[in-house]
């Protein structure tokens, strides 16, 4: 039976306000509904409720578990501008339509990079339409330098900046 007054729980084990055990039949799990982060699992918080005519109120647990860092969920790392990190950094073609009609400025080109420093996408963010293609072309084309996590090499996200002048 559960007692009336505030329940703790422990190590995984439940006790009452006196430090009694109340019993370990409602603290185990099977794992299934673990949820799973970098640093650590948190097991599900389950409402724990008596079926007595007067039940104490409802008593939510929750068990944490340290996880090893190989275990940890690699993500992308957005890294800003990262025109400095490149190897290399071919210089786009200023278009001739966009020489006639004037167009310049800064086009900011978004990408993703392997492990390995090659870029797998290039997607125009802003800048003058006209300049976006010949951006997007020449940023598919740059290398960059592994970027490392915990002394593993990660992916990254950045943007290329390119300055058009007339």
């Amino acid at each position: 039976s559960r007692p009336n007054g505030a329940v703790i729980i422990k190590n995984g084990v439940e006790t009452d306000a006196t430090n009694s055990t109340i019993g370990n039949d409602r603290t185990g799990g099977d794992g299934a509904n673990d949820i799973k982060t970098p640093t650590r699992i948190i097991k599900k918080v389950v409402p724990v409720e008596d079926t007595k005519d007067d039940p104490p109120p409802t008593v939510k647990k929750v068990v944490v578990a340290e996880v090893k860092p190989k275990d940890a969920v690699k993500k992308d790392v957005s890294l800003g501008v990262i025109n400095g990190k490149a190897s290399n950094l071919p210089k786009p073609a200023f278009p001739a339509a966009a020489k006639a009609v004037g167009a310049n400025g800064a086009v900011s080109v978004q990408v993703s990079i392997d492990e390995n420093g090659n870029v797998t996408s290039a997607k125009a963010v802003s800048g003058h339409p006209l300049l976006r293609a010949a951006s997007e072309n020449a940023a598919r084309n740059a290398k960059f330098t592994q970027t490392f996590l915990s002394g593993q090499p990660v992916k990254v996200t950045g943007v290329i900046v390119y300055n058009f002048i007339k």
